[in-house]
């Protein structure tokens, strides 16, 4: 496996021999499930009823990708972090874009870069690792199967503003809840998306569950969605499918480091 170049500065830095490690491979029966062919719509957790996720139990279209009438399409990820808790996965979301290597080591095959547009935000031991993010901007340079790097502006958002309960977080529904509008800037294979990220954790037996769901062709703006194509337009499958791809790689690789790297970095917030 070929993986992203580091530099001699990075090699000496005590996070870098997560660098070194084998990636834990995606679960073969998850990976065989993602197809050419969409799901049933009907399955799927529309943006308009993502306050959804909060409830009981699971939805119907937990795993997969679908393609709507209107144009859109969405993904859908379940992943099981043992030994992680929503402290943990809301510390990774303000401590990794700090620097590229941290970047990196989520998934050394697909990250190259990352470029956070307020560094003194995330380093403002002021506010809570929520807030360190809040209203934040990533732009990250990685392979989401198009055998190149590509550009994507994520604006990490507080819950409530995307129009979520936020009464519900911090409560046996819900331990962490990451999300906010995407952009990727397009290449030769697919054009400029926009795309609504959510990164839903619960509480489970052992560790947390995630449930991500990313919504294409959408933003939220003041609390609602505004959908973001022309009428007539519909988003191509490699674009949800390969990034369901990617997102199952990264986030399997990420369950096997972060209680780790969080145990021995948790208060490392030097480059």
């Amino acid at each position: 496996m070929t993986k992203v170049p580091v530099s001699p500065v990075n090699k000496k830095k005590s996070y870098y021999k997560y660098y070194l490690r084998e990636m834990t491979p995606p679960p073969k029966e998850k990976w065989d499930a993602i197809t050419e062919v969409p799901g049933n719509p009907q399955e799927a957790l529309h943006i308009h009823d993502r306050n959804k996720l909060f409830e009981h139990g699971y939805l119907p279209g937990e795993f997969g990708w679908w393609s709507f009438d209107d144009g859109t399409a969405m993904i859908a990820n379940k992943t099981y972090f043992p030994g992680v808790s929503g402290e943990m996965f809301d510390w990774w979301f303000a401590w990794h874009p700090i620097d590229r290597l941290r970047y990196a080591i989520w998934d050394p095959k697909d990250h190259y870069d990352v470029y956070l547009e307020d560094r003194g935000r995330a380093l403002n031991m002021k506010l809570s690792m929520r807030e360190r993010h809040w209203d934040s901007i990533h732009y990250v340079w990685e392979d989401i199967g198009f055998g190149q790097s590509d550009l994507l502006q994520i604006n990490f958002k507080r819950p409530k503003d995307l129009g979520y309960d936020e009464s519900r977080i911090d409560t046996n529904a819900c331990n962490a809840l990451i999300c906010g509008n995407c952009m990727s800037y397009g290449n030769d294979v697919m054009p400029e998306l926009y795309i609504v990220m959510t990164h839903f954790l619960r509480p489970v037996e052992g560790g947390s569950e995630l449930r991500s769901r990313f919504w294409f062709g959408w933003q939220i703006i003041n609390g609602e969605p505004v959908k973001c194509i022309p009428d007539g337009v519909s988003i191509p499958s490699v674009g949800p499918i390969s990034l369901l791809r990617h997102n199952v790689i990264e986030f399997t690789n990420l369950t096997s480091i972060l209680p780790d790297v969080y145990a021995e970095e948790k208060d490392n917030w030097t480059k």
